[in-house]
């Protein structure tokens, strides 16, 4: 009976140390992960043409400015929206907006805070 819990015990240790060390491998592409949050504040939006579609520019912490298509109510400066990315390699640039979530409104003040952080 000791032989098999020790057996068992040496089997799990090695499967942990394993998996362990896959770990790491994942998370070297940015540490983003395959998909990823970004907490970003509607800085800009356009009309498309006569259509009921916008073009929504917001702004994430690191200046960076992410464009998805909306809706006129997700339209208005101040509107903070956690976007879900897609990671498509290296470059954050190349990354895609999968999902924008509603969060909230920020003021003027809040917003130009957002801007200086």
């Amino acid at each position: 009976m000791n032989k098999i819990i020790a057996t068992a015990t040496a089997i799990t240790i090695a499967l942990i140390l394993t998996f362990a060390t896959m770990i790491p491998a994942s998370a070297e592409v940015g540490d983003r992960g395959e998909f990823y949050p970004r907490l970003t504040v509607v800085v800009g939006y356009e009309r498309i043409g006569d259509t009921d579609m916008w073009i929504i520019d917001c702004m994430d912490k690191d200046g960076q400015v992410w464009s998805f298509y909306g809706e006129e109510e997700d339209a208005h400066i101040g509107i903070m929206f956690n976007l879900l990315m897609w990671n498509m390699g290296e470059v954050e640039e190349d990354d895609e907006i999968i999902e924008a979530y509603y969060e909230g409104r920020m003021d003027t003040m809040q917003m130009m805070k957002w801007m200086e952080d």
